[in-house]
């Protein structure tokens, strides 16, 4: 499929994923909730309702977006300043589940490799928290592969691979089976399976049933792309033996964009004007860490972390202004 075609299919697709058809909508829809929720409210106030409603299907809408103004304008910038603004909102606006960090697997940890955030993984994955145990099997599967990958905590090695290789018995989507596969391959540093199971997860995204995926999101696989990027942010001049999926947009062009530019992480995807400065404040601030409720069943420890924002925009104003 071309890129015009690839145009046509968002346009055709951006109403039933509750989706933006330019920037201009973008920004109009936080005007909107600015209207209606945050006008008179004090600062603190506007931050909590902010966090609460832009949750933007973990940043994905972002996403969708600038991938769209990227083929739209022939300039890859759009999408990789929206993978950076992703990566932000999708961490912000974490809403309360009964999970614990495996939340993030599926959702926000793609878009942190493809946005070349690996430092994020700090954040979502502190060492703290230790090994994920509550949620979705694939999504604790892939946290704690992660973890490992990066941490390289010998402790948790056996269990990690025992756990992987168990869950890849059972009965899953193709998806998710090649997602574990395809970590499971970049953890033995096996290359040419590591580039075949990059083929399979972009053929497996491809028919994908999950909630929210159309026919525009099923065409690019973000999970791919951004597993590539961490096996050549973990191994350097090895990850050049990895041969990437073939006729995929985001791997012919994307790639050569980051590559060309030292694989920077974007700027902010959209640089807001009044009544929205908030917003801008929001994307500047060093994300806190999320750590998880005492107990049990460990979940996400939401209030704390909104707190944590707050004080970190007080801050950002104070030394602004002193």
């Amino acid at each position: 499929m071309d890129k015009k075609e690839l145009i046509k299919l968002y346009l055709q697709n951006v109403d039933k994923m509750f989706g933006y058809a330019n920037m201009d909508a973008y920004i109009d829809e936080r005007l909107k909730k600015y209207m209606k929720y945050c006008q008179s409210k004090k600062q603190e106030e506007q931050i909590i309702i902010w966090l609460k409603l832009l949750h933007e299907n973990f940043g994905k809408k972002i996403v969708y977006l600038g991938s769209y103004l990227a083929l739209q304008e022939k300039d890859m910038s759009y999408l990789n300043n929206a993978f950076n603004s992703a990566v932000t909102w999708g961490q912000l606006t974490i809403t309360n589940s009964s999970c614990d960090h495996s939340i993030y697997a599926w959702n926000v940890l793609p878009h942190i490799f493809c946005a070349n955030r690996f430092r994020d993984i700090e954040n979502i994955f502190p060492k703290e928290n230790g090994l994920s145990k509550n949620g979705l099997k694939s999504a604790c599967s892939i946290t704690n592969l992660v973890m490992y990958l990066y941490y390289q905590e010998p402790a948790w090695k056996q269990y990690v691979i025992e756990e992987s290789k168990g869950f890849l018995q059972g009965k899953h989507t193709s998806e998710e089976m090649a997602v574990i596969s395809t970590f499971l391959s970049l953890f033995e540093k096996d290359w040419e399976k590591f580039s075949l199971e990059l083929a399979n997860l972009c053929k497996a995204h491809k028919k994908s049933k999950d909630y929210g995926e159309n026919p525009f999101t099923r065409k690019i696989s973000f999970f791919a792309f951004g597993l590539y990027n961490f096996a050549r942010y973990l191994y350097k001049e090895e990850a050049k033996n990895i041969i990437l999926p073939q006729n995929e947009f985001l791997f012919e062009d994307f790639r050569i964009y980051q590559e060309s530019n030292n694989y920077q992480t974007g700027q902010s995807f959209c640089v807001f004007e009044e009544p929205l400065l908030l917003l801008n404040d929001l994307e500047k601030i060093d994300l806190p860490i999320m750590h998880l409720t005492a107990g049990r069943k460990r979940t996400l420890d939401i209030e704390n972390y909104r707190q944590e924002v707050i004080k970190k925009i007080q801050a950002l104003h104070y030394n602004q202004s002193s």
